[in-house]
């Protein structure tokens, strides 16, 4: 797969439960994403509600009105994505991201947001 994806699509961010990292990811991904992309979120083991964290750090953003809170999603209901982002889990064929940063505070939305930020300029590009 290129970097660059013409036709734009959906980006999966995946974390293990699909409630915090991942709809962090989405949030600010969709806050800015480039003409013809937008973010979705999965999970590996999907747990039964959206971690308290995200709203929490995405507060006051320009990404807060983008997160999903919506019930955590299996991975199965995301169908054939243009790129597929693994957050700090193992997903063959996924993009891994491993995060420094492993408390849920601000510096791990600045890290996350750095990420999503370097993604968005390489499809953009």
């Amino acid at each position: 797969m290129t970097d660059f994806e013409p036709h734009g699509g959906v980006v999966l961010f995946v974390c293990p439960h699909g409630a915090g990292k991942s709809r962090i990811a989405a949030a600010l991904f969709n806050a800015a994403a480039p003409p013809g992309w937008s973010a979705t979120t999965a999970g590996i083991e999907p747990q039964d509600q959206v971690s308290v964290h995200a709203p929490r750090l995405l507060a006051g953003t320009s990404a807060e009105t983008h997160l999903d809170i919506g019930l955590p999603r299996p991975l199965s209901t995301v169908v054939d994505p243009a790129r597929t982002i693994a957050i700090d889990c193992e997903l063959d064929g996924a993009e891994p991201w491993e995060l420094q940063q492993a408390v849920f505070d601000e510096a791990m939305r600045e890290e996350i947001s750095e990420r999503v930020g370097t993604l968005i300029s390489r499809l953009g590009a």
